[in-house]
């Protein structure tokens, strides 16, 4: 646990003249402010990560008071934007929003709305808790420097994400079944989109109804139908809210990096700073319906625990062994035949990623090509009792 130092927690005037907080108090608000737009309530956790990092604190070797920190992020789960399964919520910085002031809530367009008004809310619902969740995100974003301006940006651009959840389309009446924005309610929705982003509705709405292919030197707009159109507004939901996750991350690291060890430092500066690395990543998920991106999440953490078993268990006590330590031997689950499974392995199998760039490449249609890859799979893995034997199957692989 970080605990505040009182000589260090006064504030102070950073380089761009901004009065912030002092560096302890910098640090400790730059991790409830995160989970605020990075963790999520589930079915096993109110306030659960959604997003891995890792952190680094550095501190004095000498005096032993942190000199700053950073933060390495990866991995946000962006289909949660977008769709919840029953009994979670989306992001906690949706339902802060929607208790917030009778001026915020003008100002981000969301007055006279619940979180049931908004697609990307589903069925869940704003707690009270949310309203003193939102005063703590204001004072965290004021302890590190952010401008009323610019905390101001950052509410409407997730509220903007709202907004867009709530475009719908319909088919033309024609067999080309080309989409047609709905009127009314959803298409303010667009415009209430973009009057917060800043960006011209028209131009927004022609991107989500048309796709642009470039034959010859010629530019030909292709319409798009309803279920295209729907994957384009959810791609820039994400992508919105993605790229606004990434500047607060990057804004919480230039404010504190204080007296961080960099290159140009001397070695006797450096050889006086220590760090300690903090490693939290989320869970494995396992929904309805599982996509690619979720696959590689869960691929990113299998790799993440084969580290940790191969630095934790194997290398220390092969080390033990080799220097005549007397102990009790740790037997430990190895995932390692769950990894050959999906990026492959030399001599063993040719994996799941693998597998995945053969079906796409050539000729076909989408559906065509998924229907290759499921025959891949289950003629390469498949097994009636899901284990491997001389005629196929592998342990790691459940065959419907």
């Amino acid at each position: 646990r970080i605990t505040k130092n009182k000589d260090v927690s006064r504030e102070v005037i950073s380089s761009d003249g901004k009065l912030v907080a002092g560096l302890e108090e910098r640090v400790l608000s730059s991790n409830p402010l995160l989970e605020t737009f990075g963790n999520a309530q589930t079915l096993r956790n109110d306030n659960s990560s959604r997003f891995g990092k890792f952190i680094h604190i550095y501190f004095s070797t000498e005096k032993g008071s942190i000199q700053g920190a950073s933060i390495s992020n990866y991995l946000l789960e962006k289909t949660r934007i977008c769709h919840q399964i029953d009994g979670e919520r989306n992001y906690h910085i949706f339902y802060q929003l929607l208790a917030g002031s009778e001026e915020l809530i003008e100002d981000l367009k969301l007055d006279g709305s619940s979180a049931t008004f908004f697609n990307y809310l589903g069925n869940s619902q704003k707690l009270d808790k949310d309203v003193d969740d939102l005063i703590e995100t204001r004072q965290c974003l004021t302890r590190l420097g952010l401008t009323s301006e610019q905390q101001k940006s950052i509410f409407g651009i997730a509220a903007a994400v709202l907004h867009l959840g709530n475009i719908t389309f319909e088919s033309q009446n024609d067999e080309a079944e080309n989409a047609l924005l709905v009127d009314g309610v959803e298409n303010v929705s667009l415009q209430q989109a973009c009057d917060l982003l800043g960006l011209d509705a028209q131009a927004v709405q022609e991107a989500m109804l048309t796709k642009v292919l470039n034959i010859g030197g010629k530019s030909i707009c292709k319409p798009q139908n309803v279920s295209q159109a729907e994957e384009k507004r959810d791609a820039f939901a994400k992508m919105t809210y993605s790229c606004l996750f990434l500047w607060l991350v990057q804004q919480v690291n230039e404010t504190l990096q204080v007296n961080t060890p960099s290159t140009n430092s001397s070695a006797s500066t450096s050889s006086m700073t220590g760090f300690i690395g903090v490693l939290d990543i989320y869970g494995f998920e396992v929904f309805d319906t599982n996509g690619f991106e979720q696959l590689l999440i869960n691929y990113c953490n299998e790799k993440l625990q084969r580290h940790f078993n191969r630095h934790l268990f194997e290398v220390e006590q092969d080390l033990y062994a080799s220097e005549g330590v007397d102990w009790t031997y740790i037997t430990f689950n190895d995932n390692r035949p769950c990894l050959e499974l999906i990026e492959g392995a030399p001599g063993v199998c040719i994996g799941i990623l693998n597998m995945l760039d053969d079906s796409w490449g050539g000729m076909g249609t989408p559906k065509e090509k998924d229907v290759k890859f499921v025959a891949q799979l289950h003629k390469a893995y498949g097994s009636k009792n899901g284990k491997s034997s001389k005629s196929g199957g592998h342990d790691y692989f459940i065959t419907p």
